[in-house]
C-alpha cells in the first residue's frame, strides 16, 4: 500500500531563505522518474479505495433524516453509478490521447480540453473543494477532542488550541513520509465504519419498545433538502481528481475499469452499510456527531426528543469507551489527511501564472500565503462548528463540478479532438 505515493504527490516544501525549489511543495508525477514500479491492477484498486474512504463517512448516517432512508440509498447508488461513468469517460480520453499529449493531472485534462480557461476552472473547483474539506476536518477534529475529553472543553476551544499545529503542519518542509502513511488513515476509516455499523445495530434495543415510529422512508422536510444529500454523497465518493495520475502510473491502464469498478463496489457497500445501519440504530434522534449517539442513550422516548437536549445529558445507558476508540480512529484518519489536502491547494496557488511571481517556493511570501489560507479555513470552522453543514456546503459548491460535470465535459472534448465518436445515447446521457 506504499504505492499511494502515486496518488498523493511527493511533498517537498523548502523553507524560506533556502533558495531551493520544490515546484511549490508538490512535485508533479513524471515519466522520467523510474524509481516507482508501475501500479498493478490490485494496487490501483487499493489506491482508489484509499482515496475514496475517509472521514466523510461521519456525515452519512444523518442523511436519512433529510430525505428518508429510501431516497438516501437511491441517491447514493445514483452517485456511484454516475461516478463510474465519469471515471470511464476520463479513462477513454486518456487511452485515446496516449502518444498525442500528456495528461498528468486534473488541470492538464482541463487544459487539453478547453485551453487555459479549462485549466483555470479545473484548478479553481478542486481548490474550493479541498479547502472546504480541510475546514470540515478542522471542525471534526474539535468534535472528536470534545468527545474524548468528555466535554472538558468545547469544540471551538479545541480548534483554537490546535490552530498553531495546523499552521506548523502547513509550513512543514517535507511531508513525503506522511504521504506514505495515508493508507493507515484509510484502515482507520474502515475500522470506524465497522464500529459504527456494529454499535448502531446493538443500540437498536434502546428504542424497540417505544410506541412511536422513529424511522422514515421518505423525506420529512422540504424536497430542497435532497440537494444537501446529493452533494454530500458526491463529496464522499469523489476520486476523479486523481484519475490522470493513477492512469499515468499503471502498468496496464487498459485494466483501469476493472480496478475502478471493484473499488467503487467496495466503497459503495461500506457507505450504504454505514448510512443505513447508523440511521437504523438511532433513527430520528441521531446526533450531528454520531459518536455522541454511540456513547449516550436516552432513557425513554420523551428524553430522546426533548427540545435542545444534549446527548451527554441523557440518562440512559452509557458506553464511555466509545469516544476513546472511535474518536481516536477518526483523528488518526484526519491528521494524516489534512496536511496533504492543504498542500495540494498551496501548490496550485504558487504555480498559478498570476500569483507565481509573488509567492515563490521558499519565500516568506509563500509562508504568509500558507498561514493565511489555513487561518481562513480555521476561521470558517470556528464560525460554523458543524461538520455535516460545512462538509455539505462545500460539496454542494464544488463537488458536482469536480466529480461529474467537468470530467464528462473535459473528457468529451478530448475524445472529439482525438476523433473518437460517442454513441448517441451516451452523449445524451452526459
Amino acid at each position: 500500500m506504499a504505492e499511494i505515493a502515486s496518488v498523493v504527490p511527493e511533498l517537498d516544501a523548502p523553507g524560506p531563505g533556502t533558495g531551493e525549489s520544490a515546484e511549490g511543495g508538490v512535485s508533479k508525477p513524471s515519466k522520467k522518474e523510474g524509481a516507482r514500479q508501475p501500479l498493478s491492477t490490485f494496487k490501483t484498486y487499493v489506491n482508489l479505495v484509499t482515496v475514496v474512504i475517509g472521514a466523510g463517512i461521519m456525515a452519512l448516517p444523518q442523511l436519512p433524516l433529510r430525505s428518508g432512508w429510501v431516497l438516501s440509498s437511491l441517491i447514493l447508488v445514483l452517485v456511484l453509478l454516475s461516478s463510474v461513468e465519469s471515471g470511464l469517460h476520463m479513462w477513454r480520453a486518456f487511452m485515446a490521447s496516449r502518444g498525442s499529449f500528456e495528461m498528468l493531472t486534473y488541470g492538464d485534462l482541463g487544459r487539453e480540453a478547453w485551453g487555459p480557461l479549462g485549466e483555470i476552472l479545473a484548478n479553481l473547483v478542486i481548490n474550493i473543494f479541498l479547502f472546504g474539506i480541510y475546514s470540515a476536518y478542522a471542525v471534526l477534529i474539535g468534535m472528536q477532542l470534545e468527545n474524548i475529553s468528555q466535554q472538558a472543553l468545547e469544540k471551538r476551544v479545541w480548534i483554537l488550541i490546535l490552530y498553531p499545529v495546523f499552521v506548523a503542519l502547513a509550513l512543514t518542509p517535507n511531508l513525503s513520509a506522511l504521504s506514505k502513511l495515508v493508507p493507515v488513515g484509510m484502515l482507520a476509516a474502515c475500522a470506524t465504519a465497522a464500529f459504527i455499523v456494529g454499535k448502531s445495530l446493538a443500540d437498536a434495543s434502546h428504542w424497540q419498545t417505544w410506541d412511536q415510529e422513529i424511522h422514515f422512508a421518505w423525506p420529512q422536510e422540504s424536497l430542497m433538502s435532497l440537494g444537501v444529500v446529493l452533494a454530500t454523497c458526491i463529496g464522499a465518493v469523489a476520486f476523479q481528481p486523481v484519475v490522470p495520475a493513477v492512469l499515468q502510473d499503471m502498468g496496464k491502464p487498459e485494466k483501469f475499469p476493472l480496478a475502478m469498478l471493484a473499488a467503487l463496489v467496495t466503497c459503495g457497500c461500506l457507505y450504504i452499510a454505514v448510512m443505513l445501519c447508523g440511521y437504523y440504530g438511532y433513527g430520528a434522534f441521531i446526533r450531528q456527531d454520531i459518536v455522541q449517539s454511540m456513547t449516550h442513550a436516552p432513557k425513554d422516548l420523551q428524553e430522546a426528543f426533548e427540545d435542545e437536549a444534549e446527548a451527554w445529558n441523557w440518562t440512559g445507558e452509557k458506553s464511555l469507551w466509545v469516544p476513546a476508540l472511535v474518536s481516536s480512529l477518526v483523528l488518526l484518519n484526519i491528521v494524516l489527511s489534512m496536511p496533504i489536502i492543504m498542500m495540494a491547494v498551496f501548490y496550485s496557488v504558487q504555480e498559478s501564472k498570476a500569483l507565481a511571481p509573488y509567492v515563490k517556493p521558499g519565500s516568506w511570501a509563500n509562508w504568509v500565503m500558507r498561514a493565511t489560507l489555513v487561518t481562513i479555513a480555521v476561521a470558517i470552522a470556528m464560525c460554523v462548528p458543524r461538520f455535516t453543514l460545512v462538509f455539505g456546503f462545500f460539496c454542494a459548491v464544488a463537488g458536482p463540478a469536480v466529480a461529474l460535470a467537468f470530467p464528462l465535459l473535459f473528457s468529451g472534448a478530448v475524445l472529439r479532438r482525438c476523433g473518437v465518436a460517442q454513441s448517441w445515447w451516451r452523449h445524451g446521457l452526459h
